[in-house]
């Protein structure tokens, strides 16, 4: 009897085990406005990240990590949606894809058809107007915009500033807008173009900025979920090391600035065309950066370390954030039924080139940081195989035991995301694309390559190709020439390569365009 009674008490505990295992899994979702892979989990030991480390040593992180369009509403549009830009019909900061592409669903909206709460706070989307609440559509939960900054300080100015002389000059500013009858959007350009810093260095509490506030806003939904009896997914986004570069006192004294390193590479490659490089306006927009700078010129010196150090200031006060949501995950006891992944939306250009901000189809502006870590992913562990950030869902969706959206272009990493080497997935390369006016930019990296193809004409994927639409060609070799210094498009020793690379990208873009045809003419099964 006693034997028949542990069989049993064996086979109920399977039967517990196995049910546990098919059950969905909770979703952290972990967004980072402009993080370029400067982190100590990358290599960079001047960071200091010891939570970007800790997640790493709870998963994967992946080194060859790509996003499909270097600048915020494309790439957030694409990773949310699923889909390429060119399915999105997102390529600026302005269209929604609630009304480029009607026919989209958001991956978080699909998560509320499969029975999962849905929630967000800080910067998921980039400024969708179509539905409110920061694209309600996506969430069960609404999004809100928290607002209760540490009243040691007050609120800060315009959302971003707290140094007290900064304060008081924008207030006088303020007063005299006022006084000439100027609306609430000419009242912001007013002030802005008179002061506008692009740093900032005082001693203030992580909850003096909304980056705190976020963190505190997560938790407390959080909370709320957990009390739920659906599986839940909490996306967090933070704003962070977005220009301006604000952050609390004491991160920025984790660096010296006179230690800091300079961009090695600070010219124009070789060979490269003129219009794959812009003239970073985003920053020449903040008061103290001379608005004369053109492609090609130098920012001085001191001001480049000072900007250098503020973005690595920003990096550790969202480490820290990145903390707090750790703990807390950790103190609830909901780590090891929680899948969580981190990434940023694009990289950053820090002076390399003679470019800043992002834009750009270079190594810099387009390769990002990207973790995961929970049940299903082999602790420790890294990646060097080349992914595509629209991967995100698709892999999320098989870690929590979701079907896999029918939309949803990227493919599951699952495969690599275990600790046996001999696990790979169909897949050697990552896409990306910029725009320049009438140009678009269309580009394909391997874990050696490069290769870039621009076509004139306003041309898309979903359009007829002609080879009489190409105006420049790219070719860059990251083992021989990593900062990028030469285009080798010419060169007689890669021909074979580059021929290789531009066929691979055309059937690629072939692809988009019949997936892009097909959602048009409402001939695939969009809602998963």
């Amino acid at each position: 009897m006693k034997n028949i009674f542990a069989i049993m008490l064996c086979l109920a505990t399977l039967s517990c085990k196995a049910q546990t295992n098919t059950q969905k899994k909770n979703i952290l979702f972990i967004a980072v406005d402009d993080l370029k892979p400067l982190l100590s989990n990358y290599g960079h030991s001047e960071m200091i990240t010891p939570n970007f480390d800790r997640l790493a040593k709870m998963g994967m992180t992946f080194t060859n990590a790509y996003v499909q369009y270097a600048v915020c509403g494309p790439s957030r549009a694409s990773v949310m949606t699923g889909t390429y830009p060119d399915i999105t019909k997102v390529w600026d900061l302005h269209t929604d894809f609630r009304k480029s592409a009607p026919d989209l669903v958001s991956m978080p909206e699909y998560l509320i058809s499969q029975g999962y709460e849905t929630t967000a706070i800080g910067k998921i989307y980039h400024k969708p107007s179509a539905a409110p609440g920061h694209d309600g559509k996506s969430w069960s939960i609404p999004w809100i915009q928290p607002d209760n900054f540490d009243p040691k300080y007050g609120d800060p100015m315009f959302e971003f500033y707290q140094n007290p002389e900064t304060k008081k000059e924008m207030q006088a500013l303020i007063d005299q807008a006022t006084s000439k009858g100027l609306n609430r959007g000419k009242l912001r350009s007013y002030v802005f173009d008179r002061i506008k810093p692009s740093t900032e260095d005082v001693d203030v509490s992580d909850e003096a900025y909304l980056d705190g506030l976020y963190t505190e806003e997560a938790l407390r939904k959080l909370d709320i979920l957990m009390k739920g009896d659906k599986p839940w997914f909490l996306g967090v986004g933070y704003q962070k090391p977005h220009l301006p570069f604000i952050a609390p006192k004491k991160y920025w004294d984790l660096y010296d600035e006179d230690k800091i390193e300079l961009a090695k590479f600070q010219e124009l490659a070789e060979g490269t065309p003129e219009f794959a490089y812009h003239s970073f306006g985003e920053l020449r927009a903040f008061s103290d950066i001379p608005d004369s700078l053109k492609i090609g010129d130098k920012i001085p010196e001191a001001k480049q370390r000072h900007l250098i150090h503020g973005y690595m200031a920003c990096t550790s006060y969202i480490d820290a954030q990145l903390g707090k949501l750790l703990d807390a995950l950790e103190a609830r006891g909901i780590l090891e039924n929680t899948v969580i992944v981190l990434w940023g939306d694009h990289g950053w250009h820090l002076g390399d080139h003679t470019e800043w901000c992002k834009h750009s189809n270079f190594e810099q502006a387009t390769r990002i940081p990207f973790m995961f870590a929970g049940p299903g992913v082999a602790k420790n562990q890294t990646s060097h195989n080349p992914v595509n950030l629209l991967d995100t869902f698709p892999t999320l969706f098989d870690l929590a035991g979701v079907p896999i959206s029918d939309q949803a272009e990227g493919i599951s990493l699952v495969p690599l995301l275990d600790d046996d080497p001999a696990t790979t997935v169909n897949q050697d390369a990552a896409f990306h694309q910029y725009r320049r006016g009438p140009r678009m930019g269309y580009g394909i990296r391997t874990d050696r390559y490069r290769y870039t193809l621009w076509l004139d004409h306003n041309y898309r994927s979903f359009k007829p190709y002609k080879e009489d639409y190409i105006v420049g060609e790219e070719f860059y070799d990251y083992e021989k020439d990593p900062l990028e210094t030469k285009n080798h498009v010419k060169e007689p020793e890669y021909q074979k390569e580059v021929q290789k690379l531009k066929a691979e990208l055309l059937k690629h873009l072939a692809k988009i365009g019949q997936d892009a045809n097909k959602i048009k003419n409402n001939k695939t099964n969009i809602k998963g």
